[in-house]
């Protein structure tokens, strides 16, 4: 009895339980390979979702943040060079890496003049999904790798100061985490981004290890939510998780993923399309909602312009 008590301390914590040093090699699954999947579980083709559409090809170059193995990631410096503009990392739901990251970065590519950094937290850990969420995978797992991007980022030459974190669904969880005030966070992520954006995230927030708090932030946050959302709900989380944030945008008539690329990063997304997520423990609806996706983009692209012209 009192193994399986450790067992379930281990795993869950007790309320308020903050992440530590200690938690570092518990959050960071071992790295098993360093190649990214042909067709990843959505069944899409990485090819056409990378080279064909001018993004740099999936490869082990992020160091993690324990410095036991590399990360996959896809990484493309503006073809007008690095230089003086901004550098979004892209980090993904819990189905893993979909065409809608891709398409994300090829719009901040292309509408923001940004270098794209799509980043991998699962293949090369040897698996390509988290359906289970609550897992050794989830918030702190991808905290210590968005951490672990930035610092890469700033020996490839961008501009420190104007490093975004962006993702939506376990991402926008990720992003939530990255930017929440405590102890570990203020020592370590604090100031590596400017900003973040997480869309339709995870948020519970009952303060486990693998639940953890979320809020307030140590920086700036555009949350963006859905009020037909069944797979993360956001009246389940607490109001601080919204209220904290920088911005909080809802979106009441659409549904988790609306900006889902469905016919992949390299052909325009079918509006109002609807279709069923993998998940076994949830097939939520998923919508492409192309007035909430292109509301969502200018509302980005506005708070980055302003952000980095007020700083100039």
């Amino acid at each position: 009895m009192i193994r399986i008590f450790l067992i379930v301390l281990l795993l869950f914590g007790c309320a308020s339980t903050q992440f530590t040093q200690d938690d570092v090699d518990y959050f960071q699954p071992q790295i098993v390979t360093d190649k990214a999947p042909e067709r990843p579980i959505t069944n899409y083709s990485v090819y056409n979702n990378t080279i064909k559409v001018q993004l740099a090809p999936m490869r082990a170059i992020v160091p993690t943040f324990n410095g036991k193995g590399n990360l996959i990631a896809s990484w493309t410096p503006h073809p007008k060079g690095i230089g003086a503009r901004p550098t979004f990392v892209i980090v993904h739901g819990g189905h893993g890496l979909t065409p809608g990251d891709f398409a994300t970065a090829l719009w901040a590519r292309d509408e923001l003049g940004a270098n794209t950094l799509v980043l991998d937290s699962y293949w090369s850990r040897g698996q390509q999904e988290n359906w289970e969420t609550y897992t050794r995978l989830g918030a702190n797992a991808r905290m210590l790798d968005a951490i672990a991007a930035a610092r890469w980022l700033k020996t490839q030459g961008v501009d420190q100061d104007k490093i975004f974190l962006m993702g939506g669904s376990q991402g926008g969880w990720a992003v939530l985490r990255t930017f929440t005030d405590e102890p570990f966070m203020e020592k370590n992520a604090k100031g590596l981004y400017r900003a973040g954006f997480s869309l339709y995230p995870v948020c519970n927030s009952k303060g486990w290890k693998t639940d953890p708090t979320l809020g307030p932030y140590w920086g700036q946050v555009l949350v963006f939510t859905a009020g037909k959302d069944t797979a993360t709900d956001p009246n389940k989380c607490p109001a601080r998780v919204f209220k904290d944030a920088t911005a909080w945008t809802h979106y009441p008539d659409v549904t988790h993923g609306w900006d889902t690329s469905n016919r992949g990063a390299h052909t325009p997304s079918v509006d109002g399309e609807c279709g069923k997520a993998l998940n076994i423990y949830n097939h939520f609806a998923v919508c492409r909602s192309d007035a909430a996706t292109n509301d969502m983009h200018e509302k980005i692209k506005t708070f980055v312009t302003r952000l980095i012209s007020s700083s100039q």
